[in-house]
């Protein structure tokens, strides 16, 4: 039982170790971006897309049958 307690104490100073150096690393991350260090990629929502339309040409009627009609057959 006393080596079950030991071990038990053992692991929860590892976990508490390792959130120790996970909050290190994300204040370390988040003050360079603060200071300037580093950039972020800026979101989606900041920036803004304008589509300008270029091509003005008129649609033509489009039709799936592709043999010619009887009137603009040739006739040799």
């Amino acid at each position: 039982m006393l080596q079950g307690a030991d071990k038990s104490k053992n692991m929860s100073q590892l976990l508490g170790k390792r959130v120790l150096y996970s909050l290190i690393v994300i204040l370390c991350i988040t003050l360079s971006s603060q200071i300037g260090f580093i950039n972020f990629n800026p979101q989606p929502i900041t920036t803004t897309h304008t589509q300008i339309r270029i091509g003005t040409t008129t649609q033509h009627q489009q039709s799936a049958n592709t043999k010619q009609q009887p009137e603009t057959q040739n006739v040799d």
